[in-house]
């Protein structure tokens, strides 16, 4: 339980109740725009980046991060600087792109964004198939939050696990139902901000406990092994270059392929301002995520013996410090994990919507609320996270790997108009994700991540179909001509 939990349930209180309060002021914008897709494409850089950055957070971030460099150390700051030159190289190239691509084609979800120009039966099959991949993998990516969320209010308040994971999935559902697109783009915003609050007294608290007791410290850090403060423990050159080269494949797949961070480019209010976000977007993960990987380090010296390493940050808090920095913290956990669950609902919710429902029932005109098919995607993915079994680790990076493996490449391609027919398409996406399984489950994943297998697949089996299809359309041709003579 935390120390002083009056007051640090006041905080965390008041953190809901503003989050709240951004979810209701969306809908009354909403309804005063008569509407709410992607927010009437009005984003500036600071909505785009603030919005994309904290979905991108996840509870990997304030669990898993803090997990990896408890227990293993130094190496894993390699992995946000991995990821940060894959983000470099897609942010040159793609958000100023889908933006203006989704301007021309008035996309609202990423399966729309692929079917964009195409006809015949094939159109609506890649539609569907991608919403499919969407809602599969994102269950899966959800119900890690909900794992997240889970271990954050058991160990900040002593309830029952399966309780936990309920209040905390449930009270994201009603503001995420309540708040739409537009509502998720507000709390993200204010989540960014209370993201920065915790994420520097986290490292202040932590940093000023290490020093305080300095030999104690360095002893434990000196029990956790040599290669703890080792970037490099035991890689060669392959090896290191595979992690690097793989994760920044993975940083590429999962801008092109999670369609809760490409709806925050769609919404831009032009190419030119969703470009200009890339330098709020990159500061802003590449903070956080550093930060709580070298809090995790820390924490191992001053905190040797953590049962749960993902569960750390709740765990030193509840301990060691004040009422009030507890409470921020705490509010800055559930801010994290709270702003990637809503993403989620609602990109899930837009793809059943738009790209699922109409087909189902055989009409486009069909309409639900948005807000009813987020309550029923939530409950979906919350019995998931009670029958699936695996770390916020585990779960988070096998549900990305798979998203970017399947439905980067095909995004790729379209975003750069290079060559492609509904079926390239359909057997980009089909090909990148069996790859991908194969690659993972024969063990490779450890040497380079299953995404940039799965996107380099893809992309070339839609070349391949393409060039067979000139091929084939230019052989009667040239018979003819060759009878002809």
């Amino acid at each position: 339980m935390i120390r002083g939990a009056g007051l640090a349930e006041v905080v965390f209180a008041l953190t809901l109740i503003a989050t709240f309060v951004a979810a209701v002021l969306a809908r009354r914008h909403s309804a005063l725009d008569h509407g709410d897709e992607l927010a009437g494409h009005r984003l500036n850089r600071w909505l785009i980046g603030l919005s994309a950055g904290t979905t991108a957070n996840s509870g990997f971030i304030v669990t898993a991060a803090v997990g990896l460099g408890y227990t293993y150390g130094l190496k894993w700051v390699l992995l946000p600087v991995s990821w940060l030159l894959g983000d470099l190289i897609f942010w040159y190239f793609f958000p100023s792109r889908i933006n203006q691509m989704g301007h021309d084609s008035h996309a609202t979800t990423l399966s729309e964004l692929l079917r964009d120009r195409l006809s015949g039966p094939l159109a609506p099959a890649i539609a569907v198939l991608s919403a499919l991949v969407i809602l599969t993998c994102l269950s899966g990516y959800t119900s890690a939050q909900w794992l997240a969320g889970q271990k954050f209010l058991a160990g900040a308040f002593g309830l029952p696990d399966y309780i936990a994971l309920s209040l905390f999935a449930l009270l994201i559902i009603v503001y995420s139902s309540i708040g739409g697109f537009r509502g998720s783009i507000y709390t993200d915003t204010l989540q960014a901000f209370i993201r920065i609050i915790g994420t520097i007294i986290a490292l202040t608290v932590v940093t000023w406990f290490a020093m305080s007791d300095a030999s104690s410290f360095s002893q434990h850090i000196a029990e956790a092994g040599d290669s703890f403060l080792n970037p490099f423990p035991g890689g060669t050159i392959p090896t290191v270059f595979g992690f690097v080269a793989g994760f920044a494949a993975a940083a590429i797949g999962f801008g092109l392929g999670q369609p809760q961070i490409i709806s925050r480019y769609l919404a831009g209010s032009s190419p030119k301002e969703t470009r200009s976000a890339w330098w709020i977007y990159m500061g802003f993960v590449q903070f956080t995520w550093i930060a709580m990987t070298v809090f995790g380090m820390i924490l191992r010296g001053v905190m040797p013996a953590i049962p749960d390493p993902e569960t750390g940050l709740s765990v030193f808090f509840q301990q060691n410090a004040g009422a009030v920095a507890t409470g921020i913290i705490v509010a800055d956990v559930f801010a994290t994990i709270a702003a990637t669950s809503n993403g989620l609902l609602i990109a899930m919710a837009q793809a059943a919507n738009h790209d699922l429902l109409p087909r189902l029932f055989g009409s486009r005109s069909v309409t639900i609320p948005l807000a009813a098919t987020t309550l029923v995607i939530g409950a979906i993915t919350m019995v998931v996270s009670v029958l699936i079994h695996g770390s916020v680790l585990t779960v988070a990076l096998s549900s990305v790997s798979m998203m970017g493996a399947g439905l980067a490449g095909p995004v790729m391609i379209k975003v750069l108009r290079w060559p492609h027919t509904g079926a390239s398409l359909l057997i980009s996406i089909c090909t990148g994700l069996g790859a991908a399984a194969i690659w993972r489950y024969s063990g490779m994943s450890g040497f380079f991540n299953e995404a940039g297998v799965g996107i380099a697949a893809g992309l070339i089996a839609n070349w391949l179909t393409i060039r067979s299809r000139s091929i084939y359309l230019l052989a009667p041709a040239t018979s003819t001509a060759r009878k002809g003579k």
